[in-house]
């Protein structure tokens, strides 16, 4: 958005590896990432990362009550030569909540030197009720196989910040932060 681009636009512009092409192009496509609307924020990251290339789109909107309400986040995973898609489908998925839980609840608090949260009972996790969306789109190629367990995880915060920041020009700077309060 600083450079006055759309910021698919400006991916293309400048990873011009032919993977990275197809990858832009059909996240482009199966986000719907041309029929953004004025009160939708809608943010983007790529990364590569054991071999695999994986582009997010998260769309929120305005929650009805306060806040920040992620309507739908769009992966596309490049991970070269695969055997078997519901098992990328569901790491992709997996990927997802978990950088969910690590941008909007992951944290643990201190108080006289000793840890608050000693167990899950009290370590905020993501519910059910919070998750989005989430669609997962497969590349075919014939590139060599890569990694399908943790490279969804690193695009989907940015993604999500630059959602938040499209649609309420402020940017996130420090996790975890609570979407209710954005």
């Amino acid at each position: 958005t600083e450079a006055g681009k759309d910021p698919l636009e400006f991916r293309k512009q400048y990873l011009r590896e032919s993977r990275y092409q197809d990858l832009v192009k059909t996240l482009e496509e199966k986000s719907g990432w041309k029929s953004r609307k004025k009160n939708d924020g809608w943010g983007v990251a790529i990364t590569e990362y054991f071999n695999s290339i994986v582009g997010e789109v998260v769309k929120v909107s305005k929650n009805t009550s306060s806040g920040i309400k992620i309507d739908k986040v769009t992966a596309v995973m490049d991970c070269g030569w695969y055997v078997n898609p519901d098992i990328i489908r569901a790491q992709v998925e997996g990927s997802v909540i978990m950088a969910l839980g690590a941008a909007t609840k992951h944290a643990i608090h201190f108080k006289e030197g000793q840890a608050v949260e000693k167990n899950f009972d009290a370590y905020k996790m993501p519910r059910i009720s919070e998750i989005p969306e989430i669609e997962v789109h497969i590349m075919d190629n014939d590139e060599k196989a890569g990694g399908v367990g943790e490279p969804g995880l690193p695009p989907f915060t940015p993604a999500l910040c630059n959602a938040i920041f499209d649609l309420t020009g402020k940017r996130i700077r420090k996790l975890p932060f609570d979407l209710n309060e954005v």
